[in-house]
């Protein structure tokens, strides 16, 4: 069950704008979030919600789909509803906290997934529009999670040793994900 979920949760870069995703479920995506291991339990990150007017004027604040060429980029009617900027208080974060923040986003965007909402993780954006303060504290962005309801699909296909690991859309606009095999992945020690 949870491999199923894991496999659906693909990026997804264009969206239903006609509809939103609920406080509710934002509220249970951010506990997912909220709930996950945390460096010496420090809990540094917080979460900026960016939505309904805001959110139109973030489109233009972030880069979708780096490898893709433009004409498979989305378009502004096709963009995600909502915007979570997942952010700290340290203005350059250590290896510890880009942890936190990993760990952070996946659950973030599994529990989406589970809610029928699509999700891709940005790290190309201006950051100073998603930036914020909390008690007078500035808040800097890590990373920046798009939220809507998918309005495509994605795949994942098997890659061989010297295939090409390009994420690409296919005649059918299905995005289409290649992972190297798990033998190739893993190994065991000998001694």
């Amino acid at each position: 069950m949870f491999l199923e979920l894991v496999d659906k949760t693909r990026t997804i870069r264009r969206f239903d704008t006609s509809k939103c995703i609920t406080d509710d479920d934002m509220t249970y995506i951010l506990e997912c979030a909220r709930r996950v291991a945390s460096a010496g339990n420090l809990q540094r990150l917080r979460y900026m919600i960016v939505d309904g007017e805001e959110a139109a004027k973030a489109f233009s604040e972030v880069s979708f789909g780096g490898l893709l060429p433009p004409e498979k980029k989305p378009t502004r009617n096709v963009a995600a509803t909502t915007y979570v900027a997942i952010s700290s208080h340290d203005e350059n974060p250590d290896s510890n906290l880009m942890i936190d923040v990993g760990i952070s986003a996946e659950a973030l965007v599994l529990a989406a997934r589970e809610r029928g909402i699509g999700a891709c993780m940005i790290r190309n954006f201006k950051r100073e529009f998603f930036m914020g303060y909390v008690s007078q504290m500035p808040l800097y962005p890590i990373l920046v999670i798009a939220l809507g309801y998918p309005l495509e699909k994605a795949q994942i296909v098997d890659a061989g040793e010297n295939d090409s690991l390009k994420y690409y859309k296919d005649e059918n606009e299905i995005n289409i994900v290649p992972k190297r095999s798990l033998t190739s992945l893993v190994f065991k020690k000998h001694q």
